[in-house]
Order: C-alpha cells, then sequence, then structure tokens
C-alpha cells in the first residue's frame, strides 16, 4: 500500500511517500522516500492496536540513514498522522 504525506520544516513543505512493504500482527515496515531520504521505519503498532494499548508507537530505522534527529521525529509525526487516514 501506498500514499503521500506532508513534513513541514517551517520553512518549506516537503511531500514524502510512504510505503508499507511488511506488516503482521507485532510490528510493520514502512519505506518513506522524498527528495534526498530513503528509509525504512520499523514500529510496533500493529500490537498496540491489537492489544488496545493507549501507548506511544516506538519506531526505529531499520534501514537507511537519517543523521538529523529532528527531522525524523517531524517525519514520524506526520507518518503517524497519516496513518489514521489510511485504510490499511
Amino acid at each position: 500500500m501506498e500514499w503521500q504525506f506532508t513534513v513541514s520544516n517551517g520553512v518549506k513543505n516537503f511531500t514524502l511517500k510512504a510505503t508499507i512493504i511488511f506488516m503482521n500482527n507485532q510490528i510493520e515496515h514502512i519505506k518513506v522516500t522524498g527528495t534526498g531520504i530513503s528509509i525504512v521505519l520499523e514500529s510496533n503498532r500493529p500490537l498496540l492496536e491489537a492489544i488496545e494499548l493507549k501507548k506511544p508507537i516506538s519506531w526505529k530505522i531499520i534501514k537507511g540513514k537519517l543523521n538529523d534527529n529532528d527531522a525524523l521525529q517531524k517525519i514520524i509525526y506526520g507518518l503517524e498522522a497519516s496513518l489514521k487516514y489510511v485504510n490499511l
């Protein structure tokens, strides 16, 4: 499944593409690509939703590199917001 979401750095908006490349009932892998970025993030969102636990989603980069933690947090925030509207 593919969709797009927007992230802002305060000056400019960036459109990123997200693709779920793996999902089971515990974890998911989402590839995020855009201008100058290609990373794969892993989350425990399917598990948290399955057991209806209201705990923050745990994200980690499993492929690729992003040296700016602030940019990573903005990407994760935008990704989480967009996941609310994506039909999985």
